[in-house]
């Protein structure tokens, strides 16, 4: 909400630079149902830690900077404005149900739930910040409020290391029908950043947003300007969309024999960054007579257990009761926290398997030829004719 508004002329940015999208949210597309909003509940309050007139006033900024922790899909959000001397700085907080989401929304946004009032933290000039300890999850849109009155803002982008993630590919997402504000990417990679200014001398707090893309932001560093000596601020929040569930995909190697052992493996991917619970995670090995399955139930589970975590590999023994089947490694993922477990997932048909290889037969060896013999009769004949001829010989020396 502004305090003060002033009609001054709108300053327009001369050059727009490429970014990942733009997109208008249009009427009737339940954009926003099942989102959660940042929430800041009391006692943290309606603070102008400056007054706009430069007095530090009851709800002063204390020294060191003034923090207010909220939560985002369940996790800590910290608003903070550090300690600075800028002219004459309007920062605070609106706890949740203080200010509106928006207006001038196209219909049908928000599914069967009213119109959600988060909490927001504003500002008109200096610095102040979004944080929390966690990523946030890829899709979380950072929106801004009421921009007007020659306001102008630089938002950057950091992992929780401190350093800065390039906003080159994030989405600028056009919500509000009137007075988009002028909204540029600059800089250059890897650290290119949003600039954004008001378009009218007095909006009715109209929202934009700018949608994170990658996996690792954890803090949003907002700068701002407005002319001295004028109140009012811009108002940030911040929403993301439903969690959903971890996913998996599987895959299967080794030789479709019997007595071979098959490896199933898989990768495990979450769009919130949620670990993956090893000991929730399951797997099946399923056989089946037909070349594809939609699930492990239209085929028979041969094993199965968990899978001790994505850089575990899982045996399998093929046996002989798998002759002639396709075999399928089923994996179905849990993660530690947020939404789970996940959809099971299974691999594309390997095998049929075959059987082992029947081993050859020696050839018989030749039976031994049979040796002519003589019988009892013939060996006394042959006896006899040797004495004879020996008898014959013996005379024929003698005479």
């Amino acid at each position: 909400m502004k305090k003060h508004n002033l009609a001054m002329g709108a300053i327009l940015f001369a050059t727009f630079h490429a970014y990942g999208a733009e997109i208008t949210v249009t009427a009737n597309s339940n954009y926003f149902a099942n989102w959660s909003f940042s929430d800041f509940q009391p006692p943290a309050q309606s603070l102008y830690y400056y007054d706009g007139s430069g007095n530090r006033g009851a709800n002063a900024l204390p020294t060191g900077g003034g923090q207010n922790v909220g939560a985002l899909a369940g996790n800590p959000l910290t608003w903070t404005v550090p300690e600075q001397d800028a002219t004459k700085i309007t920062a605070g907080v609106f706890t949740t149900n203080r200010n509106t989401f928006g207006t001038n929304l196209p219909a049908g946004l928000f599914g069967s739930v009213p119109t959600p009032n988060p909490g927001q933290g504003f500002l008109n000039r200096g610095i102040g910040q979004f944080s929390t300890a966690k990523p946030f999850a890829p899709g979380t849109t950072f929106f801004f409020q009421d921009f007007d009155n020659t306001e102008t803002a630089e938002y950057r982008f950091y992992d929780c290391a401190g350093v800065q993630v390039d906003a080159g590919d994030f989405d600028f997402l056009k919500i509000s029908t009137i007075n988009t504000p002028n909204h540029s990417l600059q800089g250059s990679a890897p650290n290119r950043y949003w600039t954004a200014s008001a378009v009218v001398a007095n909006d009715p707090n109209t929202v934009s947003g700018i949608t994170i893309k990658a996996n690792n932001v954890c803090r949003i560093d907002i700068s701002g300007t407005r002319p001295a000596g004028t109140g009012g601020s811009v108002n940030y929040f911040l929403g993301s969309p439903p969690n959903v569930v971890p996913t998996a995909a599987p895959a299967i190697s080794g030789t479709m024999q019997v007595g071979s052992v098959v490896t199933g493996t898989y990768a495990y991917a979450d769009n919130e960054s949620d670990v993956e619970n090893p000991t929730g995670t399951t797997y099946k090995f399923v056989t089946s007579p037909n070349a594809s399955i939609a699930s492990s139930s239209e085929g028979t589970t041969v094993a199965s257990g968990t899978t001790g975590g994505a850089s575990a590999n899982v045996p399998y023994t093929l046996a002989g009761a798998d002759v002639n089947m396709y075999i399928y490694y089923c994996v179905t993922p849990a993660a530690q926290t947020g939404a789970s477990p996940g959809v099971e997932v299974c691999t594309a048909a390997s095998g049929p398997v075959a059987d082992k290889p029947t081993p050859p037969v020696p050839p018989t060896p030749a039976a031994p030829a049979n040796v002519p013999t003589l019988g009892e009769w013939g060996v006394m004949g042959l006896s006899s004719l040797i004495a004879m001829f020996g008898l014959l010989r013996m005379r024929r020396r003698q005479s």
